[in-house]
């Protein structure tokens, strides 16, 4: 089994819907579909490790993924060669760091019904943003926002974000869960129930 299917179906089911889109909106969709799942239903998507750097909040998988060199040796690359295959088999790279789904119908098999709800919502309400524009609305959440003035002096680069504290809202926030719902994830993520 292919390790990160699960992300590669993802970007699959989002370029699918949107078109063409660059590296740093796929990150920041994937993680806002990760977020959503999160606080919904006590797990994300991906199980990814997140950070905070200056262009928003990346995974470290789906940055790897989007990242690779298919020229790189395979002892060179972040991925393997069967996630490598299974990538190309679905998505196509347009130009430096623009993607675009490839015609081919699947059946999904690595994603949830909830996984694909919360593709779709991110997919409406945010699908139709630009990548900065992602990058400054995904900044007001406090994982990634308290570590803006670390950025702008350099002292860092990236930050490391435990996934308890994706458990954020911001006022008005789209994603629209209550407190109450927040609190019961947090105690399952603690094992407190």
């Amino acid at each position: 089994m292919i390790v990160s299917a699960t992300i590669i179906e993802s970007l699959y089911y989002i370029l699918k819907k949107i078109g063409k889109a660059d590296k740093l909106k796929l990150t920041q969709l994937m993680y806002l579909a990760d977020k959503y799942h999160l606080l919904y239903f006590g797990r994300t998507i991906t199980n990814d490790d997140y950070y905070a750097t200056q262009y928003g909040i990346v995974g470290t998988t789906v940055k790897d993924i989007l990242s690779f060199d298919s020229s790189l040796p395979e002892e060179e690359s972040f991925i393997s060669k069967e996630e490598k295959d299974y990538f190309l088999n679905l998505i196509e790279k347009v130009e430096n760091y623009n993607f675009k789904a490839k015609e081919k119908d699947i059946p999904f098999n690595m994603l949830s019904e909830t996984d694909k709800e919360a593709l779709d919502f991110v997919i409406k309400k945010f699908g139709n943003m630009s990548a900065s524009e992602l990058v400054e609305f995904t900044d007001k959440y406090p994982e990634c926002h308290k570590y803006k003035d670390l950025f702008k002096s350099k002292l860092t680069k990236r930050e490391r974000i435990d996934t308890i504290e994706l458990l954020s809202t911001i006022e008005n926030d789209p994603l629209e869960v209550s407190k109450e719902h927040i609190e019961l994830v947090k105690e399952m993520l603690l094992g407190q129930l």
